[in-house]
This record gives structure tokens, C-alpha cells and sequence, in this order.
């Protein structure tokens, strides 16, 4: 019955880890319940659908696995006591319980003794035994539906021999008292959850429970911070791209697949909830969805459609010819330069299912990805969208869900970050920084959001990614990179003119609970001279801004005003001679720098062994009077548009 009905999926920290319509910020399953053939023999077409629980079987009752106490702590002591695990783990359970808008409830009430990992047996685990070569830190495993199926009284779902269905129930419980949880007999949807458990690995590192132990040892982390995270997969939420993007946050969000095992101040704020994860369990589990059980209005409660509205649109892939877009994260930011507050993966997706073998294959883009549909549920207000690329930078396809993938296998991906800016939308932007807002109201769709992502000539000079650095920096340090004006008109072969749109810089953080920003950014002329030193023009810079915020593990991008303008003083410079370089350069802020690490961002290095060094990164000490060459390429670009 397993290879039919049912698919196994695993996701968590540090590793891979209702709406059929839209791939939103959720775990993926497929559904074959129509039965549709694909143009090959023997072969179904597979629906990518977002997995959930049944209403009937929340509350989730899960049972702690009592196999060890204390648990293993690989450092030694200090240990924790089972109870004290199984109280943070309650703990991250009761911070999605407590959501007023969403219904889903879990709780940790029974006990297993099993000295083996957790399977598929209907019994719901909190576990600290792990497979072998688990390098994780945590998982959580669920076994979905990938059909629709009618349940009857006694089945045997997990095929163990005993009964895990019962018609004398109406929500999901242990009818039998053996352990084991039985579902109501019924009809159950595809992407229906039969099976969650989460996995500590306690052999990898020391879970801790007392804020001030969450030290910065880093294999020492927070119970319940991690607990909270992999909850929300067990209910259906992906991991997020965004991760402390906004000037007035200086928190991790929970549902971003990394955590700062070395900064305390990261592994706490995992703790709360974000908007995004907020919304997106309300999304999934609707509080006032139902008149009657429990998605109807209790005390304390709150109306999903009375708190959120819903953000639609669109993705189409520009390079590719306005196809749609698979895979794409489209993020929301309060208006005018605002705090991330939620996003979506876009697309609807399917593939083809071989039922014989359980086997899945792609066949083509417009078979595979008929729809480049978001939405993202979201606070009333007003809101800029911003589509980005899951490059590996900073999260990998492989940790998000099958949207994802199948919008990677089809090198979707491989696009430019940009805002949506309404009728301005197409595949050669002069201006893609520029933002439209989009506003959302209460109980209402704003739809027709379309995004076309731009095309682009990307100018830079360097390989792959070598090391971060630097470290020790003081504040004023400056970073700067030439890039020759034969390079930049090689834009615009037609000299019909071109837009400068954006620079680059790949950026790094030391401390993931601190908002990395720098104290300047800015593009000047610059000259080289003989001796390899370089004169930049920093007095009388064409575009900068101040206090510019940077990303983690991925490229920064700096938007010029006014595009155009620039493109045509920088073309126009370049043919009377008077401009030899351009230069970017970003300034390191003032000390003392924040977190535990007490260091500045830092920056993508390229040692030049794939590209020969180009003599065109160059640093300063002293404010900029000097600028001194460095060994390597510093890893920033810029974007152009040829009109």
C-alpha cells in the first residue's frame, strides 16, 4: 500500500531537509488522483500539491521517544533531562498553537520507548535516536497521501498488522490504547499528512534549554528554537529565503534552513515566530474556515480573513521568452524600503509518474510548468514585491520543495533579482529597482501582479567563490573594484545607448542575528596607475547611498536611480575619453560591530587561480586617499540593459 498511496519526505536544519494552484512557502507532495494520461504509455500525470494534516486528525498527538534520559550530550555534562526536553519541545509546539488565526494545534502527550529511528508506523515521534550518517541537526520526516483515498473501518495504513482506521471516531486518537494513532474512516485528499516525526540528532551536538547556556560553543544549540523550526515543516511549511533583510530587524527567521549555532541572540529568536510563518500556518489552517469544530471561532481566536488578505500574480521568465516561472521566490517588504514580511514560491508544476515503478520524470517546460502562479497571504497595507532567484545563495533548491526543482532542472533560475513595477513589467527593464506598491486589504485577492523577470548584461570579473573576508577590518575600511570602459560600452555594441542599473557585491555575516549593513556604497571614476595603485573619485561619486544594507551569503544588489541618465553620461564619457574606469566601493561602518563576533560584513573572495588576477580590486586604510591593490578579485559586478 506504501508505494501506491503514500510518499515519504524529509526536511530540517543544515540539510536537505490547500491550495493546488499555487506553490506557496510550503513542503510538496504529488497527486495522481485524476488519473490523467501523459503522452506516454503507462504513465499518469503527477500534480505538485502542498501537504497538510486533515482537520480530522488535528490535534496532532505526538509521543516522545523515552529512550534516553538524559539525553546524549557528545561535550559532556552538563545534560538535559528528558523532561526538560520534552517541556521545550512543548514549548515550540505551543508557539504555532498560539497563532489566533490558525487552527493547527499540536501537542506532545504520550510516551514510546523505541531504540530504533522513527518510521512510518502511525505513530507520531519526538525523537533524539537518528539513522545512521544523519549529519543533520534536526529533521522532520512525513508520509503524505499521493492519491485521493477512502479509508474504511479497520485498514491497515502503515502495513504493521494492526488496524489504523476506525469508524466509531470523529478526529484522529489511539482507539486501541497500543501506542499507534487511528484516523476516522472517510475520504482523505491527496497531500494529506498519515505520519510526522522529528529527529534531534544528539550525537552531532548539545541541545540546551536555559537561554544562558545557549553559549557560543558552536555545537551547542537551543531545544526549543530548533523544535519550532522543525514544527513548522510537520504541519507543512517550507523553508524561506529571507533571513534579517530589513534595517529594523536584528532577529533569524524561523523558518530560514540555517541556524548560527555560535550566536545566541539567533538561536533565542528562532523561538518567535515571523510574520511570514505566521501567515502562512493561518493560510494553511484557517481559524473561522468552519462554523462547527475546530477551525470554528473560539475564544481568543481570530477570522483568517478578517486579519489577512492575499498578494497574486504571475512569474514569467524573461530570458526564456515570457514562459512561466517555476520556482521563483517572490517576497513582500513593507512599502518604501521596509521589513521582509512574507513570501511564495512561484509556479504550478507536474510531472509524469510511472504507477508500476513509483518512478518520476520530467517530459518539457510547457508540460511540466503550465502556470507561473504566487500568492502570498499577507497583513492589510501596502507592499513592494521582490522576485529573486534560489540559486544556492544563500538557500539551495534542494532545501525548498518540488517546485523548486523542477523550475532548476529547466535552468529557471538563472535571472537577475528585481521589484515588480506594474505596467513597466517586461523582459528588458530600464529600471528594475523601481517599485510599484501593491496594497491589500482585509478578506480580499489583489491579483494580477505579473513579474517578467528582466534580462540583463552582467560585467564582472572573477570565478568561483574562494574565501570570505576580511577579518580584523577597522571601521572606514574600503573595497573597491575597476571595471574598464572598453568592458562597459562592450554593452552596447549598437551604440544605441544602454542602462546602468545596478551594482553587486557578494556579501557575508559572522553573526546571523545582526543586520549587515555597511556605512556607504557608491560608484565613481576611478584611474590605475602604473605602479598597480588606483586614484577613485570618492568626493564626487555618480550614485551612492549611505548605510547600505547587505545580505547574507549572497550578492547585494545597490539599484542606481535613474538608469537611463547614468547609462548616457557613462557612454557619453567613455567616447570623449574622459572616463577610463568605473568603481564600486563599499565602506566598512563604525565600530564597535555587533554580535557575538564583533566583526564587520564581510565580502566574496576569488583567489585568481580560475581567473588570472586582474589588478583591479583594490582596498583603502586611510579613507580613500590610498587605494592599494589586493591579491584577490573581489567577487562584485554590475548590471546593465542594452535599450
Amino acid at each position: 500500500m506504501k508505494k501506491t498511496i503514500c510518499i515519504w519526505t524529509l526536511i530540517g536544519l543544515l540539510a536537505l531537509s490547500a491550495s493546488l494552484a499555487w506553490a506557496g512557502g510550503r513542503i510538496e507532495t504529488i497527486d495522481i488522483s485524476d488519473g490523467i494520461p501523459t503522452p506516454f504509455p503507462g504513465t499518469v500525470v503527477a500534480k505538485i500539491k502542498g501537504i497538510e494534516w486533515d482537520i480530522r486528525t488535528i490535534p496532532v498527538n505526538y509521543s516522545i521517544n523515552t529512550q534516553f534520559d538524559p539525553v546524549p550530550n557528545p561535550l559532556g555534562p552538563p545534560v538535559l533531562t528528558l523532561d526538560q526536553a520534552r517541556e521545550a519541545i512543548a514549548r515550540g509546539m505551543q508557539s504555532w498553537n498560539d497563532i489566533p488565526t490558525s487552527f493547527i494545534e499540536m501537542r506532545l502527550e504520550g510516551e514510546v520507548n523505541k531504540a530504533t529511528p522513527a518510521g512510518f508506523d502511525m505513530i507520531f515521534e519526538q525523537t533524539f535516536i537518528t539513522p545512521p550518517f544523519f549529519a543533520a541537526i534536526a529533521s522532520s520526516a512525513s508520509t503524505s497521501l499521493i492519491t485521493d483515498v477512502v479509508f474504511n473501518d479497520g485498514d491497515d495504513i502503515d502495513g504493521d498488522g494492526d488496524s489504523d482506521v476506525s469508524s466509531a471516531i470523529a478526529t484522529a486518537q489511539d482507539v486501541d490504547n497500543d501506542g499507534d494513532v487511528e484516523f476516522p474512516a472517510g475520504l482523505y485528499e491527496a497531500g494529506t499528512i498519515l505520519d510526522n516525526d522529528v529527529q534531534y540528532n544528539a550525537s552531532l551536538l548539545r541541545f540546551t534549554v536555559d537561554p544562558a547556556d545557549a553559549d557560543t560553543n558552536s555545537l551547542s544549540t537551543d531545544l526549543e528554537g530548533v523544535a519550532a523550526h522543525e514544527l513548522g515543516h510537520s504541519h507543512g511549511l517550507s523553508h524561506v529565503l529571507d533571513n534579517n533583510t530589513s534595517k529594523q530587524d536584528g532577529t533569524a527567521t524561523t523558518m530560514f534552513p540555517f541556524i548560527d549555532t555560535g550566536d545566541p541572540a539567533t538561536e533565542l529568536s528562532i523561538r518567535t515566530l515571523n510574520d511570514d510563518d505566521i501567515a502562512w500556518s493561518s493560510f494553511l489552517y484557517p481559524e473561522g474556515s468552519a462554523s462547527s469544530g475546530i477551525a470554528a471561532l473560539q475564544p481568543g481566536d481570530l477570522a483568517f480573513d478578517s486579519r489577512y488578505g492575499i498578494i497574486s500574480g504571475e512569474a514569467f521568465q524573461g530570458a526564456q521568452g515570457g514562459i512561466p516561472l517555476a520556482g521563483a521566490s517572490v517576497a513582500a517588504y513593507k512599502a518604501n524600503g521596509g521589513k521582509f514580511v512574507g513570501s511564495a514560491y512561484s509556479g504550478v508544476t507536474q510531472l509524469g509518474f510511472i504507477p508500476a515503478s513509483g518512478t518520476l520524470f520530467v517530459i518539457d517546460e510547457e508540460f511540466n510548468i503550465p502556470e507561473g502562479c504566487f500568492e502570498i497571504p499577507i497583513e492589510p497595507g501596502r507592499y513592494d514585491l521582490r522576485i529573486e532567484a534560489v540559486d544556492g545563495s544563500p538557500v539551495s533548491f534542494a532545501s525548498t520543495n518540488q517546485t523548486v526543482l523542477i523550475g532548476t532542472f529547466f535552468n529557471q533560475g538563472d535571472f537577475s533579482e528585481e521589484y515588480y513595477n506594474g505596467a513597466a513589467e517586461a523582459a528588458i527593464e530600464d529600471d528594475p529597482g523601481d517599485s510599484q506598491a501593491v496594497v491589500v486589504n482585509p478578506g480580499r485577492e489583489s491579483g494580477g501582479n505579473d513579474i517578467v523577470t528582466n534580462v540583463v548584461s552582467p560585467i564582472l570579473e572573477y570565478g568561483t567563490l574562494d574565501f570570505t573576508g576580511f577579518i580584523n577590518v577597522p571601521e572606514g575600511f574600503l573595497y573597491a573594484v575597476a571595471f574598464p570602459a572598453p568592458l562597459i560600452a562592450a554593452v552596447d555594441p549598437g551604440a544605441d545607448g544602454f542602462a546602468l542599473q545596478a551594482g553587486l557585491f557578494e556579501t557575508f555575516v559572522l553573526d546571523d542575528s545582526v543586520p549587515a549593513q555597511f556605512a556607504q556604497t557608491a560608484l565613481c571614476r576611478c584611474t590605475i596607475n602604473n605602479d598597480g595603485t588606483a586614484n577613485i573619485d570618492l568626493q564626487h561619486p555618480l550614485r551612492r547611498e549611505k548605510n547600505f544594507l547587505v545580505q547574507d551569503s549572497d550578492f547585494s544588489t545597490y539599484f542606481f536611480d535613474d538608469p537611463v541618465d547614468l547609462g548616457n553620461q557613462v557612454a557619453s564619457e567613455i567616447a570623449s575619453g574622459e572616463l577610463e574606469n568605473l568603481c564600486l566601493v563599499l565602506e566598512v561602518g563604525e565600530e564597535p560591530f555587533e554580535g557575538v563576533s564583533a566583526q564587520p560584513p564581510l565580502i566574496g573572495l576569488d583567489f585568481p587561480a580560475d581567473v588570472p588576477l586582474t589588478g583591479r580590486s583594490f582596498f583603502s586604510q586611510d579613507g580613500g586617499a590610498t587605494w592599494n591593490p589586493s591579491q584577490f578579485n573581489f567577487r562584485f559586478s554590475l548590471q546593465a540593459t542594452d535599450k
